[in-house]
């Protein structure tokens, strides 16, 4: 029996543009972006495009979600935040040459292509990306490529050592390939507390049973 790990599931996306305040300052526009729980949104990347002359600038958002233009020309200005993980945010305003516009972007996680964790088991991994080579790996097993599937496995265990299911899998490969001392290997692999302790303690089982009997 295979164990599959879900796909990571996420929620949808808005943005919300606050009104501009004209102050006393020279075509200044200051920003800021942050997720629906009022996180700040770092390194985001931020496009301002004059709508009129075509001109564009860009900024990314700093460790507080903000960002800020100087010297802008007079007209309605587009401006567009991008960051993996996320849906592209937009909003327009008109810029005046002597005066402050702020902005506040929220932005929502892309469905299809969530952000990389920095905390947790997927610290550090773009959950689309690992789930592409979970689906590759179980993919090449499920066409018996045993060998390709034990070295993809083999693969994102090295990226993400916590994943310490992917030890059952590996042992299931090569129960396939009737190498039983490296199936019992990669059983006995997998932590006693960890939610794939119990079937690997089945397959051990299991497999010592098939081998005294074949002594």
């Amino acid at each position: 029996m295979q164990l599959r790990l879900p796909a990571v599931l996420a929620v949808s996306f808005c943005v919300w543009l606050a009104p501009a305040a004209a102050l006393a300052q020279s075509g200044l526009v200051q920003g800021r972006v942050r997720a629906p729980d009022g996180t700040p949104i770092e390194d985001a990347r931020v496009t301002g495009e004059n709508l009129r002359s075509g001109r564009t600038v860009n900024d990314r958002t700093n460790n507080a979600g903000r960002f800020a233009f100087i010297g802008l020309t007079r007209g309605p200005w587009l401006f567009t935040i991008e960051k993996f993980g996320y849906e592209t945010a937009t909003g327009i305003s008109n810029i005046f040459r002597s005066g402050r516009t702020r902005m506040t972007f929220v932005m929502e996680v892309d469905p299809l292509r969530p952000p990389v964790p920095e905390t947790g088991v997927l610290a550090g991994i773009a959950a689309g990306e690992l789930q592409e080579s979970l689906d590759a790996a179980h993919a090449r097993f499920d066409r018996r490529d045993f060998d390709g599937a034990i070295d993809a496995y083999e693969t994102l265990l090295e990226r993400v050592p916590r994943l310490t299911s992917l030890h059952l899998q590996i042992g299931h490969a090569y129960m396939e390939k009737r190498d039983y001392e490296r199936a019992l290997a990669a059983y006995r692999a997998v932590p006693a507390d960890t939610p794939a302790a119990a079937e690997a303690a089945s397959a051990i089982a299991g497999l010592e049973t098939a081998v005294d009997a074949d002594r």
